[in-house]
């Protein structure tokens, strides 16, 4: 199942429990924030958790099971380390959406689909995976977690054109 495959590859970006006093995000394990889920006890949360949580709160919102596979996995990943609407602003910028919303409907489904039909998912892969790029390198903590990012994201591109087949 790609779904495991994506879940397991971001598993694998987030690693164990972390509380960097730099992340802004706060506590965190496998990802999953005290930020973002203040009534956990992210200390506790187990992996299979925190599988469930991305794929409610994160692969649905992204329409993941709607997107083709490679894209599903570069807006997945992109979603988990940024935010659903960045991710899916990002994705509707490159489909020629002027003015994205940050949900990812039928008309922006259709508009993925058509971009992947008249260009190409690779292209679409590589042009998500560069806006990601320009993003990272302009936030002010860069210096901290850029390389890790840098080498995530690239990772992720690698993983999504994997999936292509």
């Amino acid at each position: 199942m790609s779904l495991n495959v994506i879940l397991n590859m971001i598993l694998k970006h987030e690693g164990g429990y972390v509380n960097h006093p730099d992340d802004p995000g706060g506590e965190t394990k496998f990802g999953i924030s005290k930020r973002a889920y203040p009534n956990l006890e992210i200390d506790k949360l187990s992996e299979s958790d925190a599988k469930i949580i991305y794929e409610q709160d994160y692969w649905e919102r992204i329409k993941g099971g709607d997107l083709p596979i490679g894209v599903a996995c570069a807006t997945m990943d992109y979603a988990v380390n940024s935010g659903i609407s960045r991710a899916s602003k990002a994705l509707q910028s490159i489909c020629g959406i002027q003015k994205g919303d940050g949900i990812i409907g039928p008309h922006t489904l259709s508009a993925v689909w058509t971009t992947v039909n008249d260009t190409s998912e690779i292209e679409v892969i590589n042009n998500l995976t560069q806006q990601r790029l320009d993003f990272i390198r302009n936030l002010s903590i860069y210096d901290t977690f850029g390389k890790g990012w840098e080498k995530r994201i690239k990772e992720t591109e690698v993983k999504a054109l994997e999936l292509l087949g």
